[in-house]
């Protein structure tokens, strides 16, 4: 197993973590990994890309829509065509609370701007 595949591993981990027993969630982005990067890109493409750059080299994560979900860039709050630091907050949120099913990132209020 490669260092990208564990890293991807105690991503899952975290965002189940962070969201344990509740529906939605307010987190630091730096909260989500146990290594060190300086801007989180999302892209939406046939999966959702998750590009973590800055420390060296670059980590990719790909997950299907199932699991992960930003909406379109056009919609108020998606990170989805955008990148942010560390110290930027994301809204992880459950897409049918209650349920343990896909997780949708959103920016927080006053995160990265487009």
């Amino acid at each position: 197993m490669s260092h990208t595949d564990d890293a991807q591993q105690y991503f899952t981990r975290q965002v189940a973590k962070l969201l344990e027993g509740r529906d939605s969630a307010v987190v630091d982005a730096a909260q989500l990994t146990d290594f060190d990067w300086q801007t989180l890109c999302f892209e939406r493409e046939d999966a959702l890309e998750l590009t973590f750059s800055g420390a060296g080299a670059d980590k990719v994560f790909r997950f299907g829509y199932e699991d992960y979900f930003v909406a379109e860039p056009y919609v108020e709050r998606s990170p989805a065509e955008r990148c942010i630091g560390r110290q930027d907050k994301l809204v992880l949120k459950k897409k049918y609370p209650g349920y343990k099913d896909t997780v949708e990132f959103q920016l927080a209020e006053g995160a990265a701007a487009p």
